[in-house]
């Protein structure tokens, strides 16, 4: 299932900053061949955020996510799981940068969805998504 076979998500705890944003959807975001969506608020029109599957800019990106928050999920392998990272887009696209310290875990069969904090260090949190 890819982002654009999910037309609602749940986040029964929102988003960290926007408790109350709890459902969501992904729409295509950047042109046809753009790895990229936008995960918009179904109740707040003005909430949306660029995401991406980390695995594309990140290969070597292999977090672990704890067993409570996977059960909160209703995860019970990682294949049941789509990764998101929440990416900021500044009036320079080419520094754009993927918060890694906190990913959006998606369980592909349920619809539920939340976003883990990990225990990595702080410089996670604004990876640039291009090296040079």
């Amino acid at each position: 299932m890819s982002e654009a076979d999910i037309p609602e998500l749940q986040f029964p705890d929102g988003l960290m900053g926007f408790p109350d944003a709890r459902r969501f959807t992904l729409l295509a975001w950047g042109g046809e061949d753009s790895p990229f969506s936008l995960l918009h608020s179904l109740e707040d029109e003005s909430l949306e955020f660029v995401v991406v599957p980390p695995l594309l800019f990140f290969p070597d990106y292999e977090p672990e996510i704890e067993e409570e928050a996977a059960s909160r999920l209703g995860l019970t392998s990682a294949d049941d799981a789509l990764m998101l990272v929440i990416v900021t887009v500044p009036d320079d696209p080419k520094a754009a940068t993927a918060n890694l310290l906190g990913p959006v875990i998606v369980n592909r069969h349920t619809r539920k969805a939340g976003q883990v904090v990990l225990s990595l260090p702080d410089e996670f949190v604004r990876r640039p998504l291009l090296t040079h």
